[in-house]
């Protein structure tokens, strides 16, 4: 009988204690989970988000993809060497709401890129608006646009 009410006692504080664990490893999750959120949306501080910088080139890749699409393209520096420049835009549902597609920008067009510049100087940049050489404009950011802000 007494083997009975152990076996009764350790499985009601078990229960008991499950819940307490179980809060705290859910509370440590989501506070390691809002880290790497707000680092992950910080891109004040990988851009230079007060300034606009120009690169022309021929685009190699469209990459579709979430959490965010990029554009590769292929930029002569100076001396005529290709420096692959990557762009980053918004996120796949956000640019098909405002009707882009994966072709949209196809590989060997040439386009101007206008961004807002890495802050370490890599060439890299988060793209402002593409112009093609037909001059339409597409990809365009809308400051604060709050579409972009709250998906990205």
């Amino acid at each position: 009988m007494r083997e009975i009410n152990r076996r009764n006692n350790f499985c009601r504080n078990r229960e008991m204690q499950s819940p307490g664990l179980l809060v705290v490893a859910l509370c440590a999750g989501l506070a390691l989970g809002s880290g790497i959120a707000s680092a992950h949306h910080g891109r004040g501080s990988k851009y230079d988000m007060d300034s606009g910088f120009e690169v022309q080139g021929t685009i190699q890749e469209l990459v579709w993809r979430n959490p965010h699409t990029a554009i590769i393209i292929d930029v002569p520096n100076d001396s005529g060497e290709l420096v692959t420049w990557v762009i980053e835009h918004s996120n796949v549902s956000t640019l098909a709401r405002q009707g882009y597609s994966r072709r949209a920008l196809l590989p060997g067009e040439k386009v101007t890129a206008y961004v807002y510049p890495a802050i370490d100087g890599s060439p890299e940049g988060l793209c402002r608006h593409i112009i093609k050489e037909d001059g339409s404009v597409i990809f365009l950011r809308v400051d604060g646009a709050t579409a972009d802000r709250e998906e990205d």
